[in-house]
């Protein structure tokens, strides 16, 4: 089950993540760009808003498996690349994107 989408907010700035606090602070953006508090996505997500907070923090003791649920229920997906081609990649959604709009 995902969170309702809120339109208004712009979505955050996606991109290559390297580390736990920017994989955390992806997943905070987009949690506030929904309008949820961490006691909402508790009551979605079933996890505790202590594991909630520790990932967003990006701490290192957060399970991948509870790191996955929690970015399954805010809508959000990760990709596992060979490296340089995410890179070539965003590069080409962002062209396409900027040619769409």
């Amino acid at each position: 089950m995902n969170a309702p989408e809120n339109t208004k907010q712009p979505r955050p700035p996606y991109g290559q993540v390297r580390t736990t606090e920017a994989l955390g602070s992806l997943a905070r953006q987009e949690r506030k760009r929904q309008g949820l508090t961490l006691e909402q996505l508790y009551g979605l997500s079933g996890l505790s808003t202590r594991f909630l907070s520790q990932f967003e923090r990006g701490k290192p003791n957060a399970s991948l498996c509870r790191v996955m649920d929690a970015l399954q229920i805010l809508g959000l997906e990760m990709v596992v690349l060979p490296r340089g081609e995410a890179a070539q990649l965003l590069e080409t959604l962002r062209v396409r994107n900027r040619e769409a709009g």
